[in-house]
């Protein structure tokens, strides 16, 4: 149904090995070993919550660098009231040795790593009843796929590593050579399948949180639905895609996997309201006084003093996207902050209680008290993000200590998918529909699209009202084949000083971080870096 784990985990061993295959000099930082780790059940509990953990943990860095690959670089997307900080990637001007690159590849195989690590070992803690291992397993094979799924869709076919690196010997992992697309895919619908048919349907109690058969559902409709889009182009997934998502949709169902969409778009993002049962898939923080490592996005994303007072917004959103929405529509004012009151500390003339406005004839904000345009007015900038919830730090946190989870995957998510689907197989009549009821949640008016190309375009775009900044709009810009598009509709004006670099079929793909083919000669490059 969801992930979002929230408590404190054992490292496992030979952690160090952060990517398997850079830095291979360096010292594991565990210092727990398998004997320890998977010595019973509550050891091989406690190694698992660790994958899902390895999701969250530092560096924060690696988290907006995600964020700014898989939300920037599309026409709605421009610098913030302090700059871009997703410069170069937002006008794809990134090469190679461009940081955020090399940032996601460690992330994403270091939960491979923990994922291995727990999948060959699980069978140890219960000698005499491996059965019992396998809901363990079927966790971390789930956590596995996901993180494969945005390795494939960041980079293209990448090194496949199914077991354990345990030794510097093991070379023929850590110089594992690049694995195809296809390839790949089949080990993320593989590790799929196994856990769909082992994890429970929903979950609840003490256990609420972790991975279910649901969770596993709407990655296969995800996974499907990718494949038949490019590069694959595999149009019979489509099929494929409409069969698994239609296991979650509808009442029976619904209630079977504990999902819904909740009557309040707001009340998905509130602190109080997390894990409720709209995610189907999110990586849990939590902060108090002895725990002050969070999530950093609200920082990097919301707008100077929304909350806090510090804010360095780095990333802003077009009025063109903002224009978007219906004005009855609810998630315009809560996926954007067009307006609100200044908090925090004075700063750059804004005291307390100003309000601030966003004036979209200068591209600025606006200070309604000085009547002065709000930090910067010697560059334009986009409205702020601000679908996180607005709550401020607890007193004396780090800047990275806000308490918003990741939200990866929604239960409106997996209804769009279907209406998708539904579309490209020529079932017109079920998709719109599904459209509409994403629609009337959010009091936004109901479509009236018809015909094969009119529904594809309406649910393009409401993918990008109800779904922007949820790890979508690049993946989905590929798999659509509308990249070209998406450049040709930028205007200089998003970029800051810099020039939108044209498109080419290179930009398809970001390349593999030049870090990784010096270290392991069996990798290339993407064509064209």
């Amino acid at each position: 149904m969801k992930i979002h784990i929230k408590i404190s985990v054992i490292l496992l061993a030979l952690l160090g090995i952060a990517s398997c295959k850079d830095n291979l000099d360096e010292s594991p930082y565990s210092s727990l070993g398998k004997d320890v780790a998977f010595k019973d059940e509550d050891g091989l509990n406690q190694a698992t919550i660790g994958v899902y953990q390895a999701w969250t943990t530092t560096d924060h860095s690696d988290i907006y660098n995600r964020f700014v690959l898989t939300e920037s670089g599309h026409r709605y997307a421009t610098a913030g009231i302090l700059g871009s900080g997703a410069d170069p990637y937002y006008r794809f001007a990134h090469t190679p040795v461009s940081g955020a690159f090399e940032s996601v590849w460690a992330r994403f195989y270091k939960i491979i790593y923990r994922a291995n690590t727990v999948i060959d070992n699980a069978k140890l803690a219960v000698p005499g009843e491996e059965e019992e291992a396998d809901p363990y397993i079927a966790e971390a094979r789930v956590l596995r796929a996901y993180a494969y799924f945005n390795l494939v869709r960041l980079f293209g076919g990448v090194p496949l590593i199914l077991k354990e690196i345990g030794s510097f010997e093991e070379k023929d992992l850590i110089f594992a050579p690049r694995a195809t697309d296809a390839e790949v895919y089949d080990a993320i619908l593989a590790d799929l399948a196994f856990a769909e048919t082992i994890l429970p349907d929903s979950r609840g109690g003490a256990e609420l949180g972790r991975v279910s058969a649901g969770t596993v559902k709407a990655l296969m409709g995800k996974v499907y639905l990718t494949m038949a889009g490019k590069p694959l182009n595999r149009t019979e997934n489509y099929q494929k895609a409409i069969e698994k998502l239609s296991e979650l949709v509808g009442a029976v169902n619904e209630e079977k996997y504990d999902m819904e969409l909740l009557p309040n778009f707001a009340d998905v993002f509130a602190l109080a309201n997390e894990r409720n049962r709209e995610i189907v898939l999110s990586f849990g923080y939590f902060v108090n006084p002895s725990n002050q490592n969070g999530n950093i996005l609200p920082f990097h994303l919301f707008p100077s003093g929304l909350v806090n007072g510090d804010e360095q917004t780095n990333y802003g959103l077009t009025y063109d996207y903002y224009k978007l929405f219906d004005k009855t529509d609810t998630r315009r004012d809560y996926t954007l902050v067009s307006r609100y009151a200044f908090t925090g500390g004075a700063r750059a003339g804004a005291e307390p209680g100003d309000s601030i406005i966003y004036d979209p004839a200068t591209s600025h904000y606006m200070n309604q008290r000085t009547k002065q345009p709000f930090s910067h007015d010697d560059f334009k900038y986009g409205i702020a993000f601000g679908k996180l919830a607005r709550e401020a730090r607890p007193a004396g946190a780090p800047v990275q200590g806000y308490s918003s989870d990741l939200i990866e995957m929604r239960f409106s998510d997996v209804l769009l998918m279907l209406a998708e689907a539904s579309v490209e197989t020529g079932k017109t009549a079920d998709a719109l529909p599904l459209l509409n009821r994403v629609r009337a949640r959010a009091k936004a008016a109901p479509s009236k699209a018809a015909g094969v190309a009119a529904l594809r375009t309406a649910i393009r775009t409401e993918r990008r009202l109800e779904l922007s900044g949820e790890f979508n709009t690049v993946f989905d810009i590929r798999r659509w084949g509308t990249l070209q598009e998406e450049i040709a509709a930028m205007s200089d004006d998003q970029i800051i000083d810099n020039v939108l670099v044209p498109y080419s079929p290179r930009l398809e793909l970001y390349p593999i971080p030049q870090s990784q083919i010096d270290a392991n000669p069996n990798l290339r490059q993407n064509d064209g870096w």
